[in-house]
């Protein structure tokens, strides 16, 4: 059963991989280019790339490998330590950045990015291949602002548990790039976006803080989640006064027409792919794309139960996607996917078989160096011949650690590409 989960994750990786999804959404006759059947603008100046975020390195390389004469221009923005082709490398310019606290290095990728945008003029295409983790690469702040000043707001709501559209509703009131200002900054071009969605109900103005869309939330909003969370306290002073004082002004509606979204997969594409990879395998098969929120801890203690009560003549499949949140208590090492699989492996009574996988498909979990982990009723004494005490590591937030001691972590590196997570649960009478 383990073997089995862990093959329904790769097959999950596999289906949402930019290599496979930009032939099937991208045609190409003779100079037309269309994506999803809509055609891309026919334009007599530059055609210029950029690709931004987790997966930027192979969302631009699938680009080169179908249209490898076509942009004028490439950049790539991209977290530091995630691979580059031999061929992206040398094509493209190649920046990078800090995830998930920005860093010096990706304000600067970022004004970049902004200076390239800026130098378009009518008769430029620009062609955004963004993908999930590019809110953070986005590092340079608006008017006002410092970098300290992002970085402290950052940690604040991580810590928080804020939830991706807390935590963008933030950011866009914050960034220069975010809530459209990519778009802006490419006035009066034409701007194309092809989005690999990490945010559940592909939510646009959320992935990657929406650096080609308007902001659907102002910064009276950013206050309220703010307040919310407890966490006016620990930020600067000048955060707090920047929003306070900012004046909404209402989008200009040229750019805003000149702009085109294309989602090419999501969390459902991954929820799909793992179901029909352990249907395949025999067994009854439940999928839940999108449902997997809330508190990490608290939704691998309920899988746990729900595995250990459910009983059927087959074995059973049930497969979740979404994104859980952690609340900081500790100082541990470790990421929601871990604290998920450590949580129900503490649940599991041993009375039955059950195999639960909690992972992030871009192959990286909060601050561990694994995806996350495969549990089942011998973790618990797995750890005690370890001398690993599972229950403080959940305490203090250190489930990365404890879960490589017993094994259990799934280390695959950066997969190439992000659409948030998956939770697998496998039982059998």
């Amino acid at each position: 059963m383990r073997a089995d989960a862990l093959a329904a994750f790769h097959a999950a990786v596999a289906a949402v991989q930019p290599s496979r999804l930009i032939p099937a959404a991208v045609a190409v006759d003779g100079d037309r280019v269309a994506v999803r059947g809509e055609v891309l603008p026919e334009v007599a100046g530059r055609r210029v790339v950029a690709a931004l975020g987790k997966a930027a390195p192979t969302l631009a390389e699938a680009w080169l490998e179908l249209l490898p004469d076509w942009a004028d221009e490439l950049l790539v923005l991209t977290p530091h330590g995630v691979p580059v082709s031999d061929r992206v490398a040398k094509i493209g310019e190649v920046l990078r950045g800090a995830h998930p606290s920005p860093d010096e290095q990706g304000e600067v990728s970022c004004r970049r990015l902004l200076e390239l945008a800026a130098s378009l003029g009518e008769k430029d295409l620009l062609v955004v291949l963004l993908s999930g983790g590019a809110s953070a690469l986005l590092a340079a702040p608006r008017p006002g602002l410092t970098l300290d000043d992002i970085r402290a707001t950052t940690t604040a709501l991580l810590k928080a548990g804020a939830t991706i559209h807390q935590l963008n509703a933030v950011r866009r009131q914050l960034l220069a790039a975010a809530g459209g200002g990519l778009g802006r900054a490419a006035t009066p071009a034409q701007v194309a976006t092809l989005i690999l969605s990490d945010v559940l109900g592909d939510l646009i103005p959320d992935i990657g803080s929406g650096p080609t869309v308007p902001s659907p939330t102002t910064a009276a909003d950013a206050l309220g989640v703010l307040g919310g969370l407890g966490v006016v306290a620990d930020l600067p002073r000048t955060v707090v006064g920047v929003l306070r004082s900012r004046v909404e002004i209402a989008d200009d509606a040229a750019w805003v027409e000149r702009s085109r979204i294309h989602v090419l997969a999501n969390n459902r594409t991954a929820v799909e792919a793992a179901a029909n990879c352990l249907a395949g395998c025999g067994y009854r098969t439940i999928a839940h794309p999108g449902d997997l929120t809330g508190e990490a801890r608290d939704r691998g203690a309920l899988l746990a139960r729900f595995a250990e009560a459910f009983s059927s003549r087959r074995p059973t499949a049930f497969v979740a996607g979404g994104e859980t949140t952690v609340t900081v208590r500790g100082s541990g090492i470790g990421g929601r996917n871990h604290e998920l699989a450590l949580a129900a492996a503490l649940e599991l009574s041993g009375r039955k078989q059950v195999v639960i996988l909690a992972a992030g498909t871009d192959g990286v979990d909060g601050l561990s160096d694994a995806a996350g982990a495969v549990v089942d009723p011998s973790t618990v004494a797995r750890a005690r011949v370890a001398g690993v005490d599972l229950a403080a590591a959940l305490a203090g937030n250190d489930s990365g650690p404890a879960l490589a001691a017993t094994g259990d972590a799934i280390r695959t590196g950066p997969t190439g590409t992000n659409v948030c997570d998956l939770a697998l649960v496998l039982a059998a009478d």
